[in-house]
């Protein structure tokens, strides 16, 4: 069965800005080449090993083996969650976690998706 810890990855994503779309440098070590709409699952920490590219709304996801790093294209969002179809529990994911231990992946994802930009909160007219 899937482990995943969401709650304490909500807490260490909670008030992290969402970083602004921007143009990709040109990859340097340890930092992984992602696409805008691809989310990339990696065998290994730091970005190494087989790794699997999600791209747009997978209501499955499985890979042959244990998750073990996620790169996110910069200004991208994404809805993992560890059951399959989207069932809770879910975190948003806005950046690259070199080692997926650390927002309670330890196994595997259930679904994967694009997730919508959150709301932006209007000022009440006076």
């Amino acid at each position: 069965m899937n482990r995943i810890y969401f709650a304490a990855a909500a807490a260490m994503l909670a008030g992290a800005p969402v970083q602004a779309a921007q143009q990709q440098p040109a990859p340097t070590a340890g930092v992984p080449h992602t696409v805008h709409g691809e989310l990339i699952l990696y065998q290994d920490t730091n970005y190494n090993g087989d790794d699997w590219t999600v791209e747009g709304a997978k209501s499955t996801v499985h890979t042959d083996w244990n998750i073990r790093s996620v790169a996110v294209h910069p200004g991208d969002r994404w809805q993992i969650c560890a059951r399959s179809r989207y069932r809770d529990p879910c975190i948003i994911l806005d950046r690259n976690v070199p080692d997926a231990a650390m927002i309670g992946i330890d196994t595997q994802i259930g679904s994967a998706r694009p997730a919508p930009e959150p709301a932006v909160a209007s000022a009440a007219p006076n």
